[in-house]
């Protein structure tokens, strides 16, 4: 079983940067392709392909960072 405390040492998430603005937090990459309404934005499917990061795509950046 694993414990809170080591589940939260582990945890990442994803920042989202336009034009080196910050626009949100979030626990995972489906929640990001939800909160953009852009038809040019790549899909979840092709982003959790990606294993580099930050992803960068046009203006776009989303970077993996620690949970504190």
């Amino acid at each position: 079983m694993v414990t809170y405390k080591e589940r939260m040492k582990d945890k990442m998430n994803f920042v989202l940067i336009k034009n080196n603005v910050v626009l949100g937090t979030f626990g995972n990459l489906r929640k990001i392709t939800e909160f953009i309404k852009d038809d040019n934005f790549p899909s979840y499917w092709t982003l959790v392909r990606k294993d580099e990061y930050p992803i960068e795509f046009e203006d776009y950046k989303i970077f993996k960072v620690k949970h504190y």
